[in-house]
């Protein structure tokens, strides 16, 4: 434990910038030892700590801090990281129970300048920023006069046995959450079978002579007949999500106002859902907007970063337009979120999807510098406001709040020192929460996609139009370039069931063990005893009497 209160500086030219504790906790000698390091990137890695490297890895949990300017590619999502020296015998996990927001996780691996493999934390009590000085965005770096108001405590649990493996580390940290009540048996599960998520787009906005129009993409009844037609294929367990619902259009044009074409349609819809226990779910964004909404005000709502400018970037969209990104001061997505509450409630849906929040953090300034433990605290509060609520990767403060996690990365960073991609995070979720993969309509792997599903216990996930997607092309949802629903009515089914004849087995079951049997056939043990073989090669593989 590092209490902030305790750090004493007794001269003003010598500033304390960061902690380090036991830096050399578990450390590796070059290749003595056939282990490796667990990192909680994307849906999880591993560094094999049997080779030479000569670098060395670095990111902050819950990512970049935009607050101070910075921007990383890599997202921590788990507060945790882990070190094994010899599977099946000896390892560690290091669980930051406190203070992860202000925390840099650090690897240094063999090199010219060290003769260890070690892994470790630097609590940052202060982070430098730039103080802009002149319109050009000139400045200077400023360190602040304040310690960040945060303690840092850290929880090491040494492994032996069946738990010396990243397994055990996930189990650990799974274990940890339960114990707290963060992580409950809540998987979606009507009639034994897995969840599907199909979102529709409703509508969108396209330029016309005058401002916009209006481009109808689904109707609330085109909708219900697609989940009519599902049903009758034997899609069970649909959770669905209403895009574009509001006037206002669909991407870039978030907080929604709450105008609404075919109302009571739509909530023949809801009825029509929910009257087979499915749930259906609003889209809305609270958290990041454009200058594209009708609904944020520059001078009210968009916060300003810790150089006191407003936190804004300019993004160039596929029709050569500039648009402005704007991310909202956290009382705003407050004051907006809870206006919206009663309109939802009466509208019937089950719960709402909330962009950005899931993976968003940073400082800000207002009247002084506010930490991301600040808000962190209010995007716990916003958050707390829904009965049920799907997030899209959600950071592991926001877990005890999330019932669908929706996106879930497929991969890593990739750096090329990974040598494993391992599946972290469905180890922590499976059996608690529902989690999915990114649509699959963009699917450019094929079946080794939906092996990859079956191997980490993935659901599928779907965005879908009525009409061509070809008519959203001048919109700001030309991304979604793919989603007619008669070009993948047949696939859907199809995919489903692929998935569904072995993930349903498991379904409510946690994952206890994950063996590599051979290279491209792995073999997942649940807790319920069943096991699922995966061969992702193009060769028959054996296992005991089990052949794959």
């Amino acid at each position: 434990l590092v209490d902030s209160e305790s750090v004493v500086e007794s001269d003003p030219n010598f500033l304390t910038m960061g902690v380090y504790l036991f830096p050399y906790l578990g450390a590796a000698r070059e290749d003595k030892m056939p282990g490796y390091v667990v990192i909680p990137d994307g849906i999880g890695a591993m560094i094999r700590t049997n080779q030479y490297y000569n670098t060395y890895f670095q990111a902050n949990y819950y990512g970049s801090d935009r607050g101070y300017g910075k921007q990383t590619i890599t997202e921590l999502n788990l507060p945790i990281y882990g070190m094994v020296h010899e599977v099946g015998r000896a390892g560690y996990l290091a669980n930051i129970i406190q203070g992860a927001e202000h925390t840099t996780l650090i690897s240094y691996l063999w090199g010219k300048s060290t003769h260890y493999q070690r892994v470790g934390n630097r609590f940052n009590l202060r982070q430098i920023y730039k103080k802009i000085i002149d319109q050009a965005g000139n400045g200077y770096e400023v360190v602040p006069d304040d310690l960040i108001s945060s303690d840092f405590q850290i929880r090491f649990s040494f492994l032996d046995g069946d738990d010396a493996s990243y397994v055990g580390i996930g189990k650990g940290y799974r274990d940890y959450l339960q114990s707290l009540n963060v992580l409950t048996p809540r998987e979606r599960n009507n009639g034994n079978a897995i969840p599907i998520e199909l979102d529709y787009i409703l509508s969108e906005q396209e330029p016309a002579f005058i401002g916009t129009s209006t481009i109808t993409m689904t109707t609330p009844d085109q909708m219900s007949e697609d989940y009519d037609y599902f049903k009758e294929n034997g899609l069970t367990n649909q959770q669905m999500t209403m895009l574009g619902w509001s006037k206002d259009g669909f991407s870039n044009r978030a907080p929604f106002r709450y105008r609404i074409n075919h109302k009571a349609d739509m909530k023949n819809l809801i009825e029509h859902v929910q009257a087979d226990g499915n749930a259906i779910f609003i889209d809305n964004n609270y958290f990041v907007s454009t200058n594209l909404s009708k609904r944020v005000s520059y001078g009210r709502d968009v916060v300003k970063d810790l150089s006191k400018l407003k936190m804004t970037y300019d993004v160039e969209d596929p029709t050569t337009k500039v648009k402005e990104v704007y991310f909202l001061h956290p009382e705003a997505s407050m004051d907006k979120a809870q206006s919206d509450l009663s309109d939802y409630e009466s509208l019937g849906v089950d719960g709402v999807a909330l962009g950005s929040v899931g993976d968003l953090l940073f400082s800000y300034y207002d009247n002084g510098i506010h930490s991301r433990s600040e808000t962190i605290a209010k995007y716990q509060e916003i958050t707390g406001l829904y009965d049920t609520l799907a997030l899209a990767q959600p950071f592991a403060y926001l877990l005890g709040n999330v019932d669908s996690y929706t996106d879930l990365p497929i991969t890593n960073t990739q750096f090329d020192y990974y040598s494993d991609l391992i599946p972290l995070i469905p180890i922590v979720l499976k059996g608690s929460i529902s989690y999915y993969t990114p649509y699959l309509n963009f699917n450019a792997l094929g079946v080794d996609r939906l092996l990859s599903m079956i191997d980490f216990g993935v659901n599928p996930s779907y965005v879908l139009t009525q009409r061509e997607s070809s008519d959203m092309r001048y919109t700001e949802s030309a991304p979604f370039y793919t989603t007619t629903f008669e070009d993948f009515d047949e696939e859907i089914v199809e995919t489903y069931h692929y998935l569904n004849d072995a993930l349903s087995t498991v379904s409510g079951a946690y994952i206890v063990d994950r063996e590599m049997v051979d290279t491209g056939f792995s073999k997942v043990t649940y807790s319920n005893g069943v096991v699922i073989y995966v061969n992702y090669s193009s060769s028959a593989k054996t296992d005991g009497t089990v052949n794959v």
